[in-house]
């Protein structure tokens, strides 16, 4: 089952947050609502992509969304202790990671629930998710405990 996390404090105003009507990115951003990490794969040869395509993309009918595992490791970190926005000061210190999914994909994101000195190369996490904005749900990463 799906776990979200809240934001303990108001939203920055200039907090960035991402388009979730663009049409290529909209199955990804509804299925995080719903607490599930999708992913966009070739029917016929199961390539995952990432990122996504275009429905119509060869043609259309290539392409289908599928919830993915929500598992992965870290391939590579940085710990940000300098916030490069002001709405991201209170992450402090913030670990940018790029997670491999056990899919293939690597997607960037940031941890959750983890300290600088926990992080290492292959470290598994999962995902969890948090919540933004009644409409915009981050898929996030956790330690796999």
């Amino acid at each position: 089952m799906a776990e979200f996390i809240e934001e303990r404090q108001p939203l920055h105003p200039d907090y960035p947050l991402p388009d979730v009507d663009d049409p290529v990115m909209r199955p990804f951003w509804d299925g995080a609502r719903e607490g599930r990490l999708v992913q966009q794969r070739e029917v016929a040869t199961g390539i995952v992509h990432w990122p996504p395509k275009p429905m119509y993309w060869k043609g259309g009918g290539r392409l289908e969304w599928f919830a993915a595992s929500g598992r992965g490791t870290v391939y590579t970190w940085v710990v940000g202790h300098e916030p490069f926005l002001p709405a991201f000061r209170h992450l402090l210190p913030l670990i940018l990671v790029v997670v491999e999914l056990a899919e293939g994909p690597r997607l960037v994101g940031h941890m959750v629930r983890c300290r600088p000195e926990e992080m290492r190369f292959g470290l598994p996490v999962r995902v969890v998710f948090k919540r933004l904005t009644e409409r915009v749900v981050l898929p996030v990463w956790e330690p796999e405990r």
